[in-house]
């Protein structure tokens, strides 16, 4: 299937991403921050912000932000995005949103988009701006080097080598690629009708060593290369996985997200949404025996 590819870095996704960590604290055990990192940015932030953020429980303008991001002109700025979004009136806040989805969108708007930035922006002072910048530069690097690729490499090979996801799902007309630090090893995505918006984690020759390591361990477990063996006779969804491997189903879970972490499984994205297949991805094999070779010589 074709689709329009599009590599998007924007530094406000990756400030948005990290408040979305400390927020929802999601599969941290199967992060390189670690599960200890949200009490590590709590010594760091305001008591004051850690209780705005644990109030907020309206996420509809933050799950939604990524297709205003994309239709922003002004990409490389936070102040500049935040100033464009606070220009818009709740009406073109619509026209921009509505084409990309089914249901319908919240009355307040203006007053999300405003509390929003509004945290974004607290979250900036105390946590952002502190992190070592050449991460976000490191992420700028690797979207320019991605959009080379596009001469040489198809959408499709990109977007595996980068995500592990697939996307065979022929409605899809646009995928945006964003680079990101907070989530790695892990790949997110979020569609939108019939885009598809993908972050993906920036590996670094400096991780080698670690990556090398989140493979060795995923192979050191017989249940886990139970489920290799399973997912690489075809494409099976978790409830197939499940029935198959006959464990407990938080136990799989959390098996499969170690597999997912150190890169050795595929997520293939078809045309229902509510739903993810995965399959082996054997070209870990390569990937496992050129760490090896960069480690030993």
């Amino acid at each position: 299937m074709a689709y329009e590819l599009k590599m998007f870095y924007s530094p406000v996704h990756e400030l948005l991403l990290s408040m979305s960590l400390y927020k929802r604290q999601t599969q941290m055990k199967y992060l390189t921050l670690g599960a200890t990192w949200p009490q590590e940015v709590e010594e760091r932030i305001s008591s004051s912000l850690q209780e705005r953020i644990a109030s907020n429980t309206t996420l509809n303008f933050e799950d939604l932000s990524v297709l205003l991001m994309a239709q922003c002109p002004i990409e490389d700025d936070i102040d500049g995005l935040f100033d464009w979004l606070q220009s818009k009136s709740s009406g073109e806040l619509y026209e921009l949103l509505s084409p990309f989805l089914k249901s319908s969108l919240p009355p307040d708007l203006e007053a999300q988009r405003d509390r929003f930035i509004s945290l974004l922006k607290e979250w900036r002072a105390e946590y952002f701006d502190k992190i070592d910048t050449t991460i976000l530069e490191d992420l700028k690097s690797d979207a320019i080097e991605k959009s080379e690729l596009l001469k040489t490499s198809t959408p499709a090979e990109i977007v595996h080598k980068a995500s592990r996801f697939v996307i065979t799902n022929d409605n899809i007309q646009t995928v945006y690629l964003m680079p990101g630090f907070h989530f790695y090893p892990m790949s997110l995505i979020d569609q939108f009708q019939n885009t598809v918006f993908i972050t993906y984690p920036v590996h670094s020759k400096k991780n080698e060593q670690k990556e090398l390591l989140r493979i060795t361990k995923a192979l050191s477990d017989e249940r886990r290369l139970n489920i290799l063996t399973f997912l690489s006779s075809g494409i099976y969804t978790f409830t197939n996985i499940v029935s198959e491997i006959g464990m407990a189903k938080g136990n799989i879970h959390h098996h499969l997200s170690i597999l997912r972490a150190a890169g050795l499984l595929n997520i293939h994205i078809t045309d229902d949404p509510n739903t993810f297949y995965y399959s082996t991805n054997r070209s870990f094999t390569s990937d496992l025996t050129s760490k090896l070779n960069n480690l030993l010589n």
